[in-house]
């Protein structure tokens, strides 16, 4: 497992690069080029995750580091997703304002919910095919993502409701633009996303397992960093030099605490988690921070990344199509056989599902074309 390991970063580091010295930082860290292939970044490792749990690791040592590296990334691989979702989110509804509300609930959450119960149908028919005995009603709430049928339901769930509470907590307070840098309306609907989180998350923590709720508030982040960025940036380079650049001193001592804090939360927190999961939850979001001030200074990007990151919601909601059917078929006692079969198929299968997909969004969430404007 661990030479899989090997592979992947190989791909995730080629074309990777520090700042040129004469920049100081990337501005451009944000862009949705580079946080795509941040994106690709994770959604590689998670296939790797995701496909142990089909595998019987030995116990040689390539296998022990890679147990150690599993554990070490956690559930900190999805925090990523959420954060940039939350921060994309704002940007939008800054640039666009209550014209992004209006048609937030038909082309973000019924378009993304439509996505992901096709998606959903899918795992339904191979579980029947492979005489599961689904009952209804898991079925059901399967579509809403409470309940899984071999997929990774919970993501299903956790999107859905960040973006109805987005679209709820941001309506409520919708207003005349002001002056300010933040709007006051805007920051009130960030205090209520982030209050609505937190009621989420408890209610979370009495009811399902911790994947629902343990990165949950990274979308918050990602939302209030939107709403400050340019302080947050000025905070973490300190100031500026004669030459007009920001030095480095302040930045690294911060890069340095938080990764600290995350080795230190892991290794020493580790037993405590099992029996208290809810402490896990700063975590994820001590990698996020660590991982936001790295992109600052190092940019992974290449075309293999973008591409993944492009389509990441296809790769990651169908990949587990093809690993239960090659465990099915008992071609997973070898690690390397498994993803050599399981890698192309997800592809594919991930590429064919968005090319339908394109084809079904054009016919049904078409830009609505107000009275007597030009189409």
């Amino acid at each position: 497992m661990l030479y899989c390991v090997i592979l992947i970063l190989l791909v995730i580091f080629w074309r990777a690069k520090p700042v040129p010295r004469e920049l100081g930082y990337f501005d451009d860290y944000m862009d949705p080029v580079y946080t795509t292939a941040i994106k690709g970044v994770f959604i590689l490792l998670i296939f790797l995750t995701h496909g142990e749990q089909y595998l019987t690791l030995g116990d040689g040592m390539p296998d022990r580091i890679y147990s150690i590296f599993r554990m070490a990334l956690g559930q900190s691989v999805v925090t990523a997703f959420f954060f940039y979702s939350g921060y994309g989110m704002m940007e939008s509804l800054k640039r666009k304002g209550c014209a992004y509300l209006d048609a937030f609930p038909r082309m973000r959450i019924l378009k993304t919910l439509l996505h992901f119960d096709l998606a959903v149908l899918l795992y339904i028919l191979l579980g029947l095919l492979l005489h599961k005995g689904y009952s209804s009603a898991r079925m059901v709430l399967a579509l809403i993502g409470w309940t899984s049928v071999g997929n990774s339901a919970w993501f299903i769930f956790d999107i859905t409701v960040a973006y109805v509470l987005f679209y709820v907590c941001f309506r409520a307070f919708a207003g005349a633009e002001d002056n300010k840098a933040v709007p006051v309306w805007m920051r009130n609907g960030a205090l209520l996303y982030t209050a609505a989180s937190v009621v989420f998350i408890i209610l979370m923590i009495l009811y399902q397992e911790s994947r629902y709720y343990n990165t949950f508030i990274c979308v918050s982040l990602g939302i209030w960093f939107s709403l400050y960025r340019e302080p947050v940036e000025r905070l973490v380079r300190g100031p500026v030099k004669a030459d007009g650049r920001s030095g480095h001193g302040r930045f690294f001592c911060l890069l340095l605490v938080l990764a600290g804090l995350y080795v230190a939360g892991g290794v020493l927190l580790m037993g405590v988690y099992d029996r208290h999961e809810w402490l896990y939850i700063p975590l994820p979001v001590v990698f996020m921070l660590a991982l936001l001030l790295l992109t600052m200074v190092f940019r992974f990007d290449n075309p293999v990344l973008r591409y993944f990151g492009d389509h990441l919601f296809s790769v990651f909601i169908l990949m587990r199509l093809p690993m239960i059917l090659i465990a099915q078929a008992g071609l997973a006692e070898n690690v390397y056989v498994f993803f050599a079969l399981a890698f192309p198929a997800t592809v594919v299968l991930a590429h064919l599902f968005d090319l339908f997909l394109k084809k079904l969004d054009s016919f049904l969430f078409k830009p609505k074309v107000l009275p007597g404007a030009k189409q």
